[in-house]
């Protein structure tokens, strides 16, 4: 064994030895504690080291619910160890006297500590020692464990706290559900537990949004899908009367936007205000989302209720890249608001006119437009084989207006089955019920003649 180590040893029990023989006990408030006992006792704790806090419980009197201020917050040893997972140290603590309820500086009972852990031993433990009720302790925000183990995806920790009796419906300062905060951070597998025990799919919290907005405001595409599977309602508004799809607009989730919109959002649905998905995606410097607005057919020039269109809302804020996708788009220049400002005069009084000149000039580009640009510009420099661009046509009116099958003939309906050999043989006096198609005009389009196409240059 090196020196120092032996050193370490003769001070830590030379500690010990003192604190026992002035009797000191170690309480709860800890206002008489040595420090050096109360730091070994914690760093024990929080380690796992099991043996020593026994020891220090019972030799030298130490409260199992002694607290200390750690990483800046005052918590309790069994908080410490439940946060760190240290299975052997949890039970020994709560076999010799923890309250599995004192809450931290936060408010948080060593549940909660767990759950943000993802230590489900751990918690499993905690809630054999708790009551039903108190399970649904909340902390400072008004969150249960129920809420933080959704919120991180604990499935197991959630099914169990479920069988406990925790309460699904208790919401948080914020009036969130355990729904929303597994919404919001795209727990889908969560959901489905909590689905399963029958929650309220459109319960809307303090500021009105349901599931759908929580999903759509941080991108959770999958959860989107799965709430639009089970029938949630679509045309729920928040307090500020946004709709999903206005959500997804306002944080550029491009993805969310256009499952919303393919559901039956209606692209140009506005607001009280008269706001629709392309005036937030423009006020908010939504790019991506504004260039798919525009290019599925959102009206550049919609006026919201201050007759304000995408391109003035760009103006005023500084958005160069969407007043220049705004341009792309045909937007109207000359448009007056209610004030009588074109979008030009709304950049000069917010104080952009530069920014803006850059964006009308492309020196700013939005960066969606400029792929566009670059591909058209490519597909003009290479253009497409006759044959190539005449089949590929073909193929767009094909599925653009697909031909409806003919009916069958009366006759044919009424044919027996004995018939049906002697039917097959065909007839010169009977049409037959798919139209004959010269096969040049087939594989060649309908407007090339392929006997001039492929003439042979005799000499």
């Amino acid at each position: 064994m090196a020196t120092s180590e032996k050193k370490a040893m003769h001070v830590s029990i030379h500690r010990s030895k003192c604190s026992e023989e002035k009797g000191s006990a170690i309480n709860q408030t800890d206002h008489q504690t040595p420090l050096s006992a109360k730091e070994i006792f914690m760093t024990a704790t929080e380690h796992g080291d099991a043996e020593t806090v026994v020891k220090m419980i019972e030799k030298l009197n130490v409260s199992p619910n002694l607290t200390a201020v750690r990483e800046g917050l005052e918590r309790n040893a069994l908080s410490i160890a439940a946060t760190y997972g240290q299975i052997d140290t949890v039970a020994e603590l709560l076999k010799n006297g923890a309250n599995p309820t004192l809450r931290s500086a936060r408010q948080r009972t060593p549940l909660h500590d767990a759950c943000i852990g993802g230590h489900f031993e751990c918690a499993q433990l905690l809630m054999d020692a708790m009551s039903a009720s108190d399970v649904n302790i909340p902390d400072n925000s008004g969150q249960t464990a129920a809420h933080i183990a959704a919120f991180q995806g604990e499935t197991k920790i959630l099914k169990q706290l479920i069988e406990k009796g925790a309460d699904l419906s208790k919401a948080d300062h914020k009036g969130r559900q355990t729904a929303h905060l597994a919404a919001s951070r795209n727990q889908v597998n969560a959901l489905r537990i909590l689905f399963d025990s029958g929650i309220d799919l459109d319960h809307q919290c303090s500021a009105g949004k349901t599931l759908l907005h929580h999903a759509a405001e941080h991108g959770g595409l999958d959860t989107v899908k799965f709430l639009v599977e089970r029938d949630c309602d679509l045309t729920l508004c928040d307090h500020s009367s946004n709709l999903a799809a206005h959500v997804a607009a306002r944080h550029d989730n491009l993805n969310c936007l256009k499952f919303l919109v393919k559901q039956g959002t209606f692209i140009d649905t506005p607001q009280t205000n008269g706001k629709a998905c392309s005036h937030i995606a423009a006020i908010n410097g939504s790019v991506h989302a504004l260039h798919w607005l525009l290019e599925s057919g959102a009206n550049v020039n919609l006026p919201d209720g201050d007759g304000n269109t995408p391109a003035h809302h760009a103006a005023l804020g500084g958005r160069a890249d969407c007043f220049n996708c705004c341009m792309h788009h045909h937007a109207n220049l000359d448009a007056a608001n209610g004030k009588g400002d074109t979008p030009m005069d709304a950049a000069k009084k917010s104080g952009h006119p530069l920014l803006m000149h850059k964006a009308a000039t492309n020196e700013v580009m939005c960066p969606e437009c400029c792929i566009k640009l670059e591909k058209e510009d490519y597909d003009y420099k290479h253009p497409l084989a006759p044959v190539v661009r005449s089949m590929s046509a073909a193929k767009q009116r094909a599925f653009r207006s697909p031909m409806t099958p003919k009916k069958r003939p009366q006759s044919q309906k009424r044919m027996v089955k004995s018939d049906w050999r002697i039917s097959q043989v065909p007839r010169n006096d009977e049409k037959t019920f798919l139209t004959q198609r010269d096969i040049p005009a087939k594989y060649f389009g309908e407007y090339l003649d392929p006997n001039s196409t492929f003439k042979l240059k005799l000499k």
